[in-house]
């Protein structure tokens, strides 16, 4: 069997499985209703502009602060998008359980050590 039939397995099993049917349902849920939709896009697109702060080395206002505060109540109460979120995150979470096992044992490239090795050996030579 090739590595890419067994990844075609992996991802069927994934695909069947309990986890990923109940992440569709709470999905399909969510998007049947216009609010709920809207309060997880407005999630999402406050957490990618909080994100992008943070990565960018600048502080979150407290503004910024009190809005996802205040989006988090809300999503407490919708208990459709509280749910689908815990499912998306469980998901994730077992996609990158995945990935970890899949590439734990997995070398690829060359450890920055040996290259800088490499480099420093060179300046040796050329002097």
């Amino acid at each position: 069997m090739s590595v890419h039939d067994t990844a075609r397995r992996l991802q069927r099993k994934l695909k069947n499985s309990d986890q990923y049917q109940n992440y569709l349902e709470l999905r399909k849920k969510v998007l049947a209703k216009e609010g709920s939709k809207k309060m997880l896009r407005d999630y999402q697109n406050l957490m990618m502009e909080m994100q992008t702060k943070r990565m960018s080395g600048e502080e979150l206002s407290e503004e910024d602060k009190e809005k996802l505060q205040n989006l988090q109540n809300f999503i407490e109460i919708n208990n459709n998008v509280k749910k689908y979120l815990e499912a998306e995150y469980a998901l994730s979470q077992t996609i990158q359980d995945i990935q970890k096992i899949i590439f734990s044992d997995i070398e690829v490239g060359i450890p920055e050590e040996e290259l800088k090795t490499e480099k420093d050996e060179s300046e040796v030579e050329t002097e």
